[in-house]
C-alpha cells in the first residue's frame, strides 16, 4: 500500500481571481476502492446526457466545457449530477480538507530574499501546496491517527508546478520535524485516468467557494458544501490573512538571515 490514507486533491480559483485555494478530500484506501465503484457508475455514458471525459465542478455548474448546452445538457442535468455525486461522497468515509489565500494579498507581499525572486514559496500554488501537506499531517499527528499512518497524496497534472512541487515534498520528507514521517508519496496524474481526481476537483470547488464566501461576507450558504457540514463530511477549511501572511515573512527573512550568518561564519 502507498499509505494507509489517501488525498486527492486540485486547485481553484474564484471567477474574479481573488482566491486561490487548494482542497480536496482524504480517506483511507478501502473507503476510496468503494467509492471508486460508485463514481464510475453515475459518470457512465449511458447515464449522462453526453459523454465526458472528466467531471469538472465549474463546468457543470456553469454550463461551459463537456457540459454546453448544445451538448444535450440543461440547467437540470448539470444539477442532478451534481447532487448524485455529493450523494455517493457523503456515503462514505471521507473528509474535506482545503485551504485558501487571497490572490492580491499574495501578489503584493515582500520578497524573502535579497535578489528578489521569491515570496513565500515558488508560488502561490507551491505556498500553498506546503501549507495543506504541513496542516494536515499536524492535524493527524494531533487526531486519533495510529503513528504509523501515513497519507498519499495525489493531484492533478499541472505540468509548470510538477517540478518544483516534487522538489518541495522530497525536502518536507527528509525534514527534522517527526511529523514527517507521516508525509507518503506525491503523485500527479489526469482526472481523466485517475477518476477519484475528480472527487478532489469537488473538493477545491467547494474550499475556495466557503472562504469566499466568510472571507467577503457574502452571506451566502451553498447547499453543496451545507450538505457536507450536515453529514460531517467536512474536516477543516481555512485561510491566510494578511496579518499573518505578514508575520510569515518576517520570519523567512529572518530564517534566511541567520542561514547567510552562518555559512559566512563557515567561511
Amino acid at each position: 500500500m502507498l499509505a494507509s490514507l489517501q488525498t486527492y486533491l486540485d486547485e481553484s480559483i474564484d471567477k474574479d481571481r481573488r482566491i486561490f485555494a487548494i482542497g480536496g478530500f482524504i480517506g483511507r484506501a478501502d473507503e476510496w476502492r468503494e467509492l471508486l465503484l460508485d463514481w464510475i457508475d453515475r459518470i457512465h455514458p449511458s447515464k449522462l446526457p453526453n459523454p465526458i471525459t472528466a467531471f469538472h465542478m465549474t463546468d457543470c455548474e456553469t454550463g461551459g466545457g463537456e457540459f454546453r448546452d448544445e451538448l444535450g445538457w440543461s440547467r437540470d442535468s448539470r444539477k442532478e449530477l451534481i447532487i448524485d455525486l455529493l450523494e455517493i461522497i457523503c456515503r462514505y468515509n471521507v473528509a474535506l480538507f482545503g485551504m485558501g489565500v487571497s490572490i492580491k494579498e499574495y501578489e503584493t507581499l515582500d520578497h524573502v530574499d535579497p535578489n528578489k525572486r521569491f515570496r513565500l514559496g515558488n508560488s502561490q500554488y507551491h505556498f500553498l501546496l506546503q501549507s495543506v501537506i504541513r496542516d494536515l499531517v499536524k492535524e493527524m499527528d494531533d487526531g486519533s491517527f495510529g503513528g504509523y499512518e501515513r497519507v498519499a497524496f495525489f493531484f492533478d497534472r499541472n505540468s509548470p508546478h510538477e517540478f518544483w512541487a516534487n522538489h518541495l515534498h522530497k525536502r518536507m520528507q527528509q525534514d527534522d520535524d517527526p511529523r514527517s514521517r507521516r508525509i507518503g508519496p506525491l503523485i500527479f496524474d489526469s482526472k481523466a485516468q485517475m477518476r477519484l481526481l475528480q472527487v478532489g476537483d469537488i473538493g477545491a470547488y467547494e474550499s475556495m467557494k466557503a472562504i469566499r464566501n466568510i472571507r467577503y461576507a457574502e452571506g451566502r450558504s451553498r447547499k453543496s458544501f451545507q450538505r457536507l457540514l450536515e453529514t460531517n463530511h467536512v474536516w477543516k477549511i481555512s485561510a491566510f490573512n494578511e496579518a499573518g501572511l505578514q508575520q510569515m515573512v518576517e520570519e523567512k527573512k529572518q530564517h534566511l538571515l541567520e542561514i547567510g550568518k552562518k555559512w559566512q561564519r563557515v567561511k
